[in-house]
């Protein structure tokens, strides 16, 4: 055997440590103990404190949450813990053992660094490739917003695209390992809309390598690849199992699921909107403009992200300065509509940054297309075109309606633009193409000089006729601020000449915004043309090249992305205290990410003083937590009071201050009739547009309208409420100060459990979602015909005496005792999910019915006994199996392919 050579591997080592330095230089403050603020990881917290909090306690998972949206399952809002999976140590390994933005960092230029090697382009090239993609400004937004499940499977698709290749050309172990691996991860990272965006890229490059063995009388060998893929395929998805089978139980029950109502709340048709799965309109409503696509090389086309013109402390100053009524006019239509004179003038609903690939990396793939012949370029050119033309959602609604309607599994995920992904993979690859092509080939492109400066002065002629008419390509004002001007107009004649001169001016500052991005742009340009040009006639080596061009690429993307994550220092007003990053926060304050407010403590007090059990329960967990840390952090005695009394109760609030689908800071102390999740239960939506909704919004008016007083003589109308066991009701009243909270405690909740008299049956779902408007719950029910064979033996003339109580709160059990004088009916107050949740009456299974349109209904039998509830979905217990099993395949295929190498080298 020959010896192993270390200077081999020197310079694919020396990339991997490079991407370490610069991602920890980009967020150098998480080194100095930061972590940076990241909302929807603070959402994700709320949402999810009930999992933890019984993941932490009783070392278990907890399969279905209480504490959003009256109950969920779990899965959907934290992956559940198969143990014996391998991809939990495979992620680590990828992210440096740093689940924070300089691991995600380092994972997406290490994933695009093995795609390049997979296609054999040498490491410093591969190198540029990486920092190109790992720079792309909307994946350093998205780790500013917290989507970190979106970001690792932005990491991992690159590796996973070039596994796939590797297979597809013939590197068939080493191909399996990488797609084995790599398609690991990316289901594991458990963001399937990137996922199933992938698959565009994938199909295509198989239709072309198809195409090509055919052309070569080859397709005995593709369908072998195909073969050998399947099988990598289908090893790499079993670490998964688990999660994607429940995943897909789940969707047939979420908001990704088709609805049975053929109405709208408000009684008309809902045919134009909808689809077997999310609305037309939901799904587009997040659509790239068709000019907003210029941002992809200029990232400033129509502005940035959102937010008050005079929202910049400096831009202020100077407007004020220079153009006092211009910043008049400016504030003045912040304080009618917040949402016009924006620094962003798209037609999205808002935004937090352009999708910027750099305007180097761009001019590079735009000349790869016109100097490279590769079938690589053909597939994701195909791709790309597909994906960009479907980024225009509504846009372009033809193309768009055919996929919602056609394409399996398109209508499932919301805000096409995000498939813009697909470009901000497949153009870094284009620019690495023609550079790859070009150190192998200088000869051959510099005979093709002429072409090549024809080429490259139209894509610079182009971004200066940007710059000399701006306004022949591009509109400065949105359509909503358009519509917005045009009714001021109508409605205030007699200032039209004034607000027309100020929409002037408000298009020249824009504008002028614009054409510094082109000259910026343009400067980046001649600078790449500059080290592109030298090492065309020889005056430089290919190594300064690539380098030359890899650090202005770098320059550029950087400069750009600190618009978005910087490294800002705030000044502290107080002189014993030191300065602060802005964009970071202390790691106390992200394990303590909300605050209870003094309706949240009230509630507390009033809960406790009611079970002083409770109270000692708390008492006795904060002495368990002071014999380790006899001074512990105010906020872990405050997680304690709350997440026993969560624990130990089982009612609801209904906090009609906050909007019920983005409130997960009641969630984290409270369970909730609202939450925070982009897939609800989509019942439950359908009950919030018709129903619960609508209360919701009565409530808020009657607490700042009549205060308390007018709210308890609301409480008995409010039906969805009541039988959702919202125990109490918060709200604002008016004070002098402006706005206080305080809360109302509802003696009309009907608890968690409560036996009916009446059945009111219903044929169809339109029928029983509207009559929950007229029902009294506590004693009638609605209930489908198709469940009428389980209430056969049904009385209702009497039991007065009966009752039904919840004994334990579980979040995979729940336990009520009854006593029955006769055969009744009892309704639950717990969402109505038949996937996993089996009900039991002492000890024999039992079936169970919909009621309500949300809740669970049950035929209790006469006598005494005990009722228990139990989510035990099977899909779980599958995954659990099968996870094992994958996670040993791999490790032999890893045993199998370092074999193969060692024995190849020693042979």
């Amino acid at each position: 055997m020959s010896q192993f050579n270390f200077k081999k591997i020197i310079p694919y080592l020396l990339p991997i440590v490079l991407f370490a330095a610069i991602a920890m230089t980009y967020f150098y403050p998480v080194l100095k103990g930061y972590e940076l603020k990241q909302s929807d990881i603070k959402q994700h917290k709320g949402m999810s404190h009930e999992i933890t909090s019984h993941r932490e306690k009783f070392d278990e998972e907890a399969l279905w949450i209480g504490n959003m949206f009256a109950g969920m399952p779990s899965y959907q809002v934290t992956k559940v813990n198969y143990s014996g999976n391998i991809m939990p140590f495979l992620m680590d390994l990828t992210l440096l053992w740093n689940h924070n933005p300089i691991g995600i960092l380092f994972a997406y230029m290490l994933g695009f660094f093995i795609f390049s090697l997979s296609l054999r382009i040498d490491p410093l090239t591969s190198l540029i490739g990486a920092i190109a993609y790992g720079f792309s400004s909307y994946f350093i937004i998205i780790i500013e917003a917290g989507h970190n499940t979106k970001a690792l499977a932005l990491a991992y698709l690159p590796p996973m695209i070039g596994g796939v290749i590797s297979i597809l050309r013939g590197r068939y172990w080493v191909g399996a390992l990488i797609t084995v691996v790599f398609l690991g991860l990316e289901l594991y990272a458990n963001h399937l809309q990137i996922t199933y965006y992938s698959i565009f890229i994938l199909i295509s490059i198989g239709i072309v390598e198809f195409i090509h063995k055919l052309k070569a009388s080859k397709t005995a060998e593709f369908f072998k690849s195909l073969g050998i893929l399947l099988v990598a395929v289908i090893i790499g998805i079993l670490p998964n199992i688990g999660n994607l089978i429940t995943t897909y139980e789940y969707s047939k029950a979420s908001t990704r699921s088709p609805s049975e109502l053929t109405i709208s709340s408000d009684g008309t048709s809902n045919d134009e909107i909808i689809s077997t799965g999310l609305d037309k309109d939901y799904i587009t409503r997040w659509s790239y403009g068709i000019e907003e696509t210029a941002t992809l090389l200029l990232p400033n086309v129509k502005g940035g992200r959102s937010g008050a013109i005079i929202g910049d402390e400096a831009e202020v100053k100077r407007l004020r300065k220079e153009n006092p009524q211009f910043f008049n006019f400016l504030v003045q239509q912040y304080q009618e509509s917040q949402n016009i004179v924006n620094t962003y003038w798209g037609n999205q609903p808002f935004t937090s940054g352009s999708v910027y690939i750099g305007i180097i990396v761009c001019f590079l793939a735009f000349l790869a297309f016109f100097f490279v012949k590769d079938r690589l370029l053909i597939a994701l050119g195909a791709a790309s075109i597909l994906t960009l033309f479907l980024s225009w959602g509504k846009n372009l609604m033809w193309l768009t309606n055919f996929f919602i309607d056609y394409i399996p599994l398109y209508n499932k995920f919301r805000a096409v633009s995000m498939i813009l992904i697909v470009l901000e993979f497949t153009i870094p690859v284009f620019a690495l193409l023609f550079i790859a092509k070009l150190i192998k080939s200088r000869e051959e492109l510099l005979k093709q000089k002429k072409r090549l400066i024809i080429v490259s002065s139209s894509f610079v002629g182009v971004l200066l006729l940007f710059w000399l008419t701006p306004s022949s390509f591009f509109t400065f004002m949105s359509e909503g601020e358009q519509s917005f001007f045009n009714k001021l107009i109508i409605n205030n004649p007699d200032a039209a000449n004034y607000i027309n001169s100020n929409l002037i001016q408000l298009e020249q500052y824009r504008v002028e915004i614009f054409k510094a991005d082109v000259v910026r742009g343009l400067q980046f340009i001649i600078g790449a043309i500059l080290f592109v040009g030298l090492f065309l006639i020889g005056r430089i080596k290919s190594n300064l090249m690539v380098a030359g061009l890899g650090v202005l690429i770098l320059i550029d993307l950087w400069s750009v992305d600190k618009k978005y994550i910087n490294n800002e220092v705030t000044p502290n007003t107080s002189k014993s205290a030191n300065n602060h990053f802005a964009m970071y926060q202390k790691p106390q304050q992200k394990l303590a990410p909300y605050t209870a407010s003094q309706v949240d403590r009230a509630i507390l007090a009033k809960e406790l003083n009611k079970n002083p059990e409770i109270a000692t329960e708390i008492q006795n967990e904060i002495n368990k937590l002071k014999s380790t840390n006899p001074r512990p952090d105010a906020s872990k005695i405050e997680d304690i009071q709350f997440m026993e009394l969560m624990r130990n109760t089982h009612y609801r609030v209904l906090n009609s201050v906050k909007k019920m689908d983005e409130d997960a800071e009641t969630a984290y102390f409270h369970k909730t009739l609202g939450g925070y999740h982009g897939a609800k239960m989509k019942k439950y939506q359908e009950l919030i547009d018709f129903e619960l909704g609508e209360e919701h919004f009565q409530l808020r008016q009657a607490f700042m309208q009549g205060g308390t007083e007018l709210v308890k003589s609301m409480l008995p109308s409010m039906n969805a409420t009541n039988m959702l066991n919202a125990k109490y009701i918060i709200g604002a009243v008016k004070v002098k100060e402006g706005q206080a909270l305080t809360f109302v405690e509802n003696p009309y909740a009907l608890g968690n459990a409560w036996f009916v008299n009446e059945v009111k049956w219903v044929e169809t779902a339109d029928e029983e979602i509207k009559a929950l408007q007229s029902l009294d719950p506590s004693n009638k029910v609605i209930v489908r015909n198709n469940f009428k064979e389980l209430l056969s033996k049904t009385q209702f003339n009497g039991g007065s005496n009966s009752s039904i109580t919840l004994k334990s709160y579980s979040p995979n059990e729940l336990v009520y005792s009854f006593s029955a004088q006769q055969n009744q009916v009892a309704v639950f107050s717990e969402i109505y999910y038949k996937s996993g949740w089996n009900a039991y009456i002492n000890g024999n299974e039992v079936p169970y019915f919909k009621a309500n349109y949300i809740l669970r209904g049950m035929e209790v039998p006469k006598g005494e006994g005990e009722i228990v509830f139990r989510f035990e979905p099977l899909t779980v217990e599958v995954g659990e199996k099968l996870t094992w099993a994958s996670s040993i395949l791999i490790l032999l295929l890893l045993g199998g392919v370092i074999y193969r190498t060692v024995k190849t080298k020693s042979d």
